[in-house]
């Protein structure tokens, strides 16, 4: 399936890694069992579960897409279910089969991510909603990491668009705030995430590379800690209206 990046390799870690805290997470979930309450909602990438299990447990009807399957099976786990595999370009449903869709951290991993959007608004009659985070962490160390990779000749991009961007071509209809928040993190567990290249962005830069850049980080960082400020952002749009993204912006 080209164009798409698979995270069975981080599976294992993915929920670790990716979790937001829970008392963040416990009030974004608060907010969207209001917001969805008898909706229909499709979750394209639905992964391991991070929102689409709690949301099940709490009555709301999520069906679930996605392509890697040691992700999923880790949701099952859990008490994930209804899950389907599938292309997010090709999707497998009749047009306006949900309410609501949703996508979260997931668009950046596709090439064909227009396509994406175009699927969203014919499966879907109402809305779509990202959950985005908007922080005073210039995410230093992932960062500085980069920087030094790059420095050393391996430049790579992700093949997508990120959620958290597309405010910016397509203004919401409504943003519900969730927050603020303030967590206070080691730099040690960053470092240790880094290391292990837990980054969809570290996947393929050479062994020698990955290390040189780690050697310095570790220097810098090691036992500090890190003041973090943000609040969440659940983001809507009505679903039609994605059409104007996945036109508009096309090569």
């Amino acid at each position: 399936m080209p164009g798409r990046l698979s995270f069975d390799r981080v599976a294992a870690i993915y929920d670790e890694t990716r979790s937001l805290a829970p008392r963040a997470m416990a009030r974004v979930l608060a907010a969207l069992v209001d917001e969805l309450h008898g909706k229909r909602v499709l979750e394209i990438g639905v992964g391991t579960g991070r929102y689409a299990v709690p949301l099940q447990k709490s009555g709301i009807r999520v069906i679930g897409v996605d392509i890697s399957r040691k992700m999923v099976e880790i949701g099952l786990a859990k008490g994930l279910r209804d899950v389907v595999f599938a292309d997010a370009a090709r999707l497998p449903f009749r047009s306006k089969s949900f309410d609501v869709a949703t996508t979260n951290h997931v668009l950046h991993l596709i090439s064909d991510w227009r396509d994406v959007l175009m699927e969203i608004a014919r499966v879907t009659r109402e809305t779509y909603f990202t959950v985005i985070e908007r922080s005073d962490r210039i995410d230093t160390l992932k960062r500085e990491y980069d920087a030094l990779v790059k420095g050393a000749g391996y430049v790579w991009s992700h093949p997508g668009l990120h959620e958290k961007d597309l405010p910016g071509l397509l203004k919401p209809d409504f943003i519900m705030p969730v927050g603020p928040f303030r967590e206070t993190l080691l730099a040690d567990a960053t470092l240790d995430e880094l290391d292990r290249r837990t980054y969809s962005s570290q996947w393929d830069v050479p062994d020698e590379i990955h290390r040189k850049a780690m050697e310095p980080l570790r220097a810098k960082w090691r036992g500090k800690e890190i003041q973090w400020s943000y609040t969440l952002e659940v983001t809507f749009w009505r679903s039609e209206r994605l059409l104007e993204i996945a036109t508009s912006q096309r090569p």
